[in-house]
């Protein structure tokens, strides 16, 4: 295979996880809020929704490791010359952010989230009012980001 096509065949990988990465980030919030607005109505019975949000996790480490793989794939073609530019540093410094974000605050607080649920207090919902504050803006900060991602990518700021 020429360089080419292999390089080509990169940017389709690393597409690929990009779109499953964003995708799924929006499919959990949209999830999200779903079982926030029926837990306003249905109370605990809403819980079912949890489990399909930790089943997205697969996707979404699916699509991490295709679009790290890929990168490195990029780089390694291409000699790392785009390593020395602007977009690409602050590119990567964002791809960071996004499990950082998700290990330091999406996942404990949906373990709260799922912990509270499960206790049959009677603060169950000034509780997972806190919780679901803090997810809102957990979700607004990855959309963002991968939003902030996209624009490098497309604009090569420099």
């Amino acid at each position: 295979m020429d360089t080419l096509l292999i390089r080509q065949l990169l940017v389709v990988m690393h597409l690929s996880g990009l779109v499953l990465m964003a995708g799924t980030t929006v499919t959990e919030f949209v999830v999200f809020r779903t079982f926030i607005s029926l837990f306003k109505t249905k109370g605990v019975a809403s819980a079912s929704f949890l489990k399909l949000m930790s089943g997205l996790e697969k996707i979404l480490l699916a699509g991490g490791v295709l679009l790290v793989l890929s990168g490195s794939g990029l780089m390694a073609i291409t000699e790392g010359v785009f390593l020395h530019q602007t977009w690409l540093k602050l590119k990567l410094m964002l791809i960071l952010l996004l499990p950082l974000n998700g290990m330091l605050v999406g996942s404990p607080q949906m373990k709260k989230l799922r912990n509270s649920l499960s206790d049959q207090d009677s603060e169950v919902n000034l509780t997972i009012k806190s919780i679901v504050t803090k997810l809102n803006i957990f979700h607004t900060i990855h959309l963002f980001v991968f939003l902030l991602i996209i624009v490098l990518a497309v604009f090569k700021f420099n």
